[in-house]
């Protein structure tokens, strides 16, 4: 007996599914588009969108293998359109995890490289990422780090104080005991007050220093130590 278009569709989906189980995507990805071509012919909305989940999931863990990081991303988000539209929530949530933990990656480079206007762009739309499955403390250290990013690229002095506001904002916000956390809050408290409040300044730079010790982070400890030393002898 002749198999129907969806049987023939449906062998194709499960030999998808196994070639994605040996993380062998790129042969996932050929299966999913023959089943796909097969189902455009059905013109079955539902089975069309769980195709195209389905492929775009595959495309974006493939895309990851050959490390196209904004390639994986994009690819995982519309694989959790599509999920979030057949209602399927855990598998939405999956991806669009995985879509924000590429983002914040890349946001992280684009800071190291000191491209910032980038990195803010990319910090905001892991946050965004993160709001759509609740993570809310990493939502809330995305928007504050898209405004670190965005008061380094500032020129102007009152904008840049104003991003580093809001950015201290929500680090307040999330709250933590982790000492990088109270670190980095009180690190940008102390560049927010550095001019007018050099007293306070000082004890926003002591704590800070003495978190990023505890904490084990040394990239800007001796930064630190050079501003304690300075207003030292303002103060």
């Amino acid at each position: 007996m002749r198999k129907s278009v969806t049987e023939r569709a449906n062998e194709e989906i499960g030999n998808a599914k196994q070639a994605a189980q040996r993380k062998d995507y790129q042969t996932a990805v050929e299966f999913t588009e023959k089943a796909l071509n097969l189902l455009e012919e059905e013109n079955n909305r539902k089975q069309l969108d769980m195709v195209k989940a389905l492929l775009n999931e595959y495309q974006g863990m493939n895309a990851i293998k050959f490390n196209k990081a904004l390639e994986a991303a994009n690819y995982l988000g519309r694989s959790g359109g599509f999920y979030h539209r057949l209602g399927m929530m855990a598998e939405h949530q999956r991806v669009f995890e995985q879509q924000a933990k590429i983002l914040r990656v890349v946001a992280g480079q684009y800071m190291k490289d000191k491209k910032f206007v980038e990195a803010a762009s990319y910090f905001e739309r892991a946050a965004i990422a993160y709001q759509k499955f609740e993570k809310k403390a990493d939502e809330l250290d995305c928007k504050a780090k898209s405004y670190i990013s965005r008061a380094a690229a500032e020129k102007n002095i009152s904008g840049r104080k104003l991003y580093l506001k809001k950015a201290v904002e929500l680090m307040e916000e999330k709250g933590s005991d982790e000492p990088v956390i109270r670190a980095h809050l009180a690190y940008y408290n102390a560049l927010f007050v550095e001019d007018e409040r050099p007293d306070l300044a000082l004890k926003h730079y002591t704590e800070a220093l003495q978190n990023y010790q505890l904490a084990g982070t040394q990239s800007r400890i001796e930064e630190i130590k050079a501003k304690i030393q300075k207003l030292t002898e303002l103060v």
